[in-house]
């Protein structure tokens, strides 16, 4: 398993996965691009397409999109979406933070790949990077009662407890922080 970086170098490899694998078992997702914390729309794209596809390739191309994608044997199998909480445009009404906040909004697996930790291992090189781009929070959005894996595209809320995440309230919002690189992680 190696895990990598989300780069326009790597796009081809992003758009085949979520075209070809991410939700072979759950078709209606299929044409979401990751992109629904990325709206509304910043001015700058306001003249653009109005398809995702081509929304989630400019928000690629301009650095705007993050994460990270698991390759198995050269293909990719899973990927984490996450980024700094001030990029998603989705997450406005939850950010009163005075602090660098990393956010993870999302981790699709491919089906026969599930159950096999490769969402672990996602956020665990979300947490070892965070620490070196001077982050002091890790944030998730996971709802806890999901009983399916389709109410844990946020990520298992059991698998942030296990991973040092602790519950917040941020207005009338739960949330999930692993504090890092600061006193209240020690």
């Amino acid at each position: 398993m190696i895990i990598k970086e989300l780069s326009v170098e790597l796009i081809n490899d992003w758009f085949d996965f979520f075209e070809n694998s991410a939700f072979e078992d759950h078709e209606e997702w299929k044409g979401c691009y990751c992109t629904a914390f990325y709206y509304p729309k910043p001015e700058e794209y306001s003249n653009k397409s109005n398809r995702r596809k081509d929304y989630a390739k400019w928000l690629i191309e301009t650095g705007r999109m993050c994460g990270y994608m698991a390759y198995e044997n050269g293909k990719v199998v899973g990927w984490a979406n996450s980024n700094n909480k001030t990029k998603y445009p989705g997450l406005n009404s939850i950010n009163d933070d005075k602090e660098k906040v990393l956010s993870i909004v999302c981790f699709i697996v491919e089906k026969e790949h599930r159950g096999k930790g490769i969402a672990k291992k996602l956020l665990n090189k979300i947490i070892e990077e965070a620490k070196g781009k001077d982050y002091s929070v890790i944030e998730a959005y996971p709802k806890k009662g999901a009983k399916s894996e389709y109410g844990r595209w946020n990520g298992p809320f059991e698998m942030y407890k296990k991973t040092g995440f602790s519950e917040y309230e941020i207005g009338k919002n739960k949330v999930v922080r692993k504090y890092i690189g600061s006193e209240k992680e020690r």
